[in-house]
């Protein structure tokens, strides 16, 4: 939808505030600069510079996995304590104070005073109405909300409804700039407490409660029902469809009338139970039990890897190519996933597995000065070789030293596992056999095999990013690198991804 001329195009913004510096509003600003943006935060407590640096930090790996746009600074934010100088020059606000109403209109009001009628300003409550927060300003017509998720720099939602006096056009223009910086929005035809996602979240949050309570579940088994259970599927299918299919050829209509007589049956409980000591100790615990000595960050790592992973494996479905080979249980559990990027210019067509060509060989002659003192190839020079392999692939798919100068981009390995299998001597012929495991927008999973006299002396797994060295960010390959990478077939040894020992 097009804004009107009070608003202007939500892709001429260039400047953000976000309203505080938690969990919420630090990871907002993060996804703000990895989208090129500059950001001013404002947060009166005096540590909140340093707290919102260590979540930029904890957040920059996973968004140059997934959202990052070239160019983008992990430095172009500033953090202030007054709230006149956070909105100076801005274009957009992104509020996300505690959730405490009374400081939301409070703040609300002084916002609305300090920046243009222009300025929509969005708000990240995950319960209150704008409706009721609105309720002190003077033009209410540009306040929407823009309910994210945690973490906002990884999960694409937002939630975004007006509130009774917001303008039609300013809840299109904040959807519209949503689905600009590359979120999925879900834009909501009435406000609804507690919104959509969230009052879905807190009914099976309410059962796990009554369930730990009783004595019916712990903590551990309550997340493993849904971590090796639902919970798989629903990155493909929400709860509608999954019950959709669980209906079998006759879909929905078969599964109401078949399973209606058992929505009677007591099988949740939708009042919340008393939050007791005793409740809230046992869940606490249950947690430090399941979590098993690892810190938040520890846990947080793990989290993002994952949505890392998953999303990378759902956009690669949405774009048709299906689950490719490379999925594998340590692309599963890196942030370093060897599956395809999302759909772009380097996404892979699985089917190149049976039809594309194959990488060139490399060979080479064992060089006097690589012997040690065992009289064998030492084994910084088992690495060098296979280096020079990855320089004959780049060679071959155009990453080549004239497109290097040229663009100043090349290829990084950030990550290798190299396994030693046999002696090899002086004058043996080296022949490298690569293999392309798997590609995606700015990476390559490549494997190698060197072999003397038919025979397998060591392999080589390594993942590659494509960087960027002006910009010291990964980016995506350009158009014609990735047809040609397209072309390349993909195939897994079956000692890809094996753990050291």
């Amino acid at each position: 939808m097009t804004a009107p001329s009070s608003f202007p195009a939500p892709e001429s913004v260039r400047t953000i505030t976000c309203i505080g510096a938690g969990t919420i509003g630090g990871g907002w600003a993060a996804y703000f600069l990895a989208r090129g943006y500059t950001v001013k935060v404002w947060d009166p407590d005096p540590a909140a510079g340093e707290r919102l640096t260590r979540l930029i930090d904890a957040a920059w790996p996973a968004l140059a996995e997934l959202d990052m746009v070239p160019g983008a600074d992990r430095t172009a934010w500033t953090i202030h304590t007054d709230l006149a100088e956070a909105l100076a020059g801005t274009e957009f606000v992104q509020e996300s104070a505690p959730e405490n109403l009374d400081l939301k209109r409070r703040l609300f009001a002084d916002i609305d005073v300090l920046t243009p009628a222009s300025v929509i300003i969005g708000s990240s409550t995950s319960g209150y109405s704008m409706t009721e927060m609105a309720t002190e300003v003077t033009r209410p017509e540009r306040f929407v909300v823009g309910h994210p998720f945690n973490p906002p720099y990884l999960i694409p939602l937002v939630e975004v409804v007006g509130g009774e006096a917001t303008a039609p056009a300013a809840v299109d223009w904040a959807a519209d700039f949503y689905a600009h910086i590359g979120k999925s929005v879900i834009r909501m035809d009435r406000e609804v407490p507690g919104f959509i996602a969230n009052r879905l979240q807190e009914a099976q949050w309410r059962e796990a409660l009554h369930m730990v309570e009783a004595g019916e579940a712990t903590v551990e088994q309550i997340d493993r029902s849904i971590t090796d259970g639902p919970g798989l599927r629903w990155p493909f299918q929400g709860p509608m469809l999954t019950f959709h299919l669980a209906g079998g050829e006759g879909g929905m209509a078969h599964m109401l009338d078949h399973f209606g007589p058992s929505l009677k049956s007591p099988w949740t409980r939708l009042d919340a139970p008393e939050l007791t000591p005793a409740l809230r100790d046992a869940v606490v615990a249950g947690c430090e039990d399941e979590s098993a000595g690892r810190s938040i960050a520890d846990l947080v790592s793990a989290r993002d890897a994952g949505i890392v992973a998953l999303r990378r494996l759902t956009a690669d479905l949405d774009s048709g190519g299906g689950a490719t080979a490379a999925v594998t249980q340590a692309s599963a559990q890196s942030t370093t996933a060897a599956t395809g990027d999302a759909a772009g210019p380097g996404t892979v067509d699985p089917a190149a597995a049976d039809t594309g060509r194959q990488l060139s060989e490399y060979r080479t002659a064992v060089r006097e000065e690589w012997i040690d003192y065992n009289g064998h190839l030492s084994e910084a020079f088992y690495v060098l070789v296979f280096g020079f392999a990855t320089d004959a692939i780049m060679d071959e798919l155009g990453l080549d030293a004239e497109y290097r100068k040229a663009t100043g981009c090349s290829l990084y390995t950030v990550e290798s596992h190299v396994r030693y299998l046999d002696e090899v001597s002086l004058g043996s012929t080296l022949i490298v056999r690569p293999q392309l495991v798997a590609a995606g927008a700015k990476k390559l999973h490549l494997a190698y095999e060197m072999i003397v006299d038919g025979r397998v002396v060591a392999t080589e797994e390594i993942l590659a990013l494509h960087v960027d060295q002006t910009a010291d960010a990964a980016t995506e390959f350009p158009a014609e690198i990735a047809t040609t990478i397209a072309e390349v077939a993909r195939s897994t040894p079956e000692w890809s991804g094996r753990r050291v020992g």
